[in-house]
C-alpha cells in the first residue's frame, strides 16, 4: 500500500468530534487527508478544532445533526460549494440502545434508526450524487459486530445496523459501474462513551464482550481495511472467526451466547 494514499484525499466523516470519528479524523489528518468533521454539536466542532490545531489548513467543520435530511443537503452544498471534490464519506454517527425486544420504547427506536440509518441513508443519497457527477468515490459504512452476531439486549441497535449493512450492500452492486465503492466495517466493542451515551437501560460493567479495542487500534484497522477495499471489514481476528464460526454452526454460536448470558437472561 502506498504511504501517500490518503495524501490530498478529502475524506467527509459524520460523528467526527468523539470516539472512534474522532480518533479516525486525527489518524487521516496525520496520513495528509483533507478531512470535512460533522457533528450536531458547536461545541465539541470548537474543541476538535482547538485539539488539531496544526492540521488547521486541511481540517473543515460542518455542524450537522444527519438525522435532519435538510441539515445533509446543506452539508453537501457547502462541500461543493468550498471544496468542489471530495473523495470518502464515512458514516459514523450513531447512538446505542440496550433493551429487552418487549420493553423497547418507539420513541427510542425511533431515534436510533433517524440517526443509525436513517441519517446514513441521507448522506449516503447525497454521496451517490456528488460521486456520480464527479467520476467516483468511496462510501464506507460504520456498522456493528452485532449485525453478523447479534447478543441480547441490543436488538434495536443491531436492527438499525443491519438495515444500513443490507442497504449497503445493494448499493455497492448498483453503483459498481459509477465506480462508486462501498465498504462496510463491523467493529466490536470500542472503549468510548458509545455504551455510556446509549438510549434505554444502562449497560452494566460487567457486560460480556468478545473483544475490546481502544478507539485508537479500532480506527487504524478500519482505516486499514479502507486501504485495502475491503468489502467486510473487521477490527480484531477475534471477531472475523467468531462470525465465520457462527456462519458455519448458527445453532452452536446461539448455544454459547445464550451461555455467556445466561444470568443476565434469567433476570428478567
Amino acid at each position: 500500500m502506498k504511504k501517500d494514499f490518503w495524501k490530498n484525499k478529502t475524506v467527509i466523516i459524520t460523528g467526527a468530534t468523539s470516539g472512534l470519528g474522532k480518533e479516525m479524523t486525527k489518524i487521516l489528518l496525520e496520513k495528509g487527508a483533507k478531512v470535512v468533521a460533522i457533528s450536531r454539536s458547536e461545541e465539541s466542532l470548537k474543541g476538535l478544532q482547538n485539539e488539531l490545531i496544526k492540521f488547521s489548513k486541511n481540517l473543515f467543520l460542518i455542524k450537522a445533526d444527519v438525522s435532519f435530511k435538510k441539515d445533509c443537503e446543506d452539508a453537501f452544498k457547502t462541500i461543493k460549494d468550498e471544496l468542489k471534490t471530495a473523495d470518502f464519506l464515512i458514516n459514523n454517527a450513531g447512538v446505542g440502545l440496550r433493551c429487552e425486544v418487549e420493553e423497547i420504547d418507539e420513541l427510542d427506536i425511533k431515534k436510533v434508526f433517524d440517526i443509525n440509518f436513517f441519517g446514513a441513508f441521507y448522506m449516503m443519497k447525497h454521496a451517490i450524487a456528488f460521486f456520480k457527477e464527479q467520476g467516483g468515490g468511496t462510501i464506507v459504512n460504520i456498522c456493528s459486530l452485532g449485525v453478523k452476531r447479534p447478543v441480547p439486549f441490543t436488538s434495536g441497535y443491531t436492527a438499525s445496523k443491519a438495515a444500513l449493512s443490507s442497504l449497503a450492500d445493494v448499493a455497492r452492486i448498483e453503483l459498481k459501474k459509477y465506480n462508486i465503492t462501498i465498504l462496510n466495517a463491523y467493529p466490536g466493542s470500542i472503549s468510548t462513551s458509545f455504551r455510556k451515551n446509549a438510549l434505554g437501560k444502562p449497560y452494566p460493567e460487567d457486560e460480556v464482550r468478545l473483544s475490546r479495542l481502544s478507539p485508537d487500534v479500532a480506527a487504524r484497522r478500519i482505516i486499514r481495511g479502507i486501504e485495502k477495499n475491503r468489502k467486510e471489514i473487521y477490527t480484531s481476528k477475534k471477531d472475523y472467526l467468531f462470525v465465520l464460526f457462527t456462519r458455519l454452526f448458527p445453532h452452536v454460536s446461539d448455544f454459547i451466547v445464550e451461555k455467556a448470558f445466561e444470568k443476565k437472561l434469567k433476570r428478567l
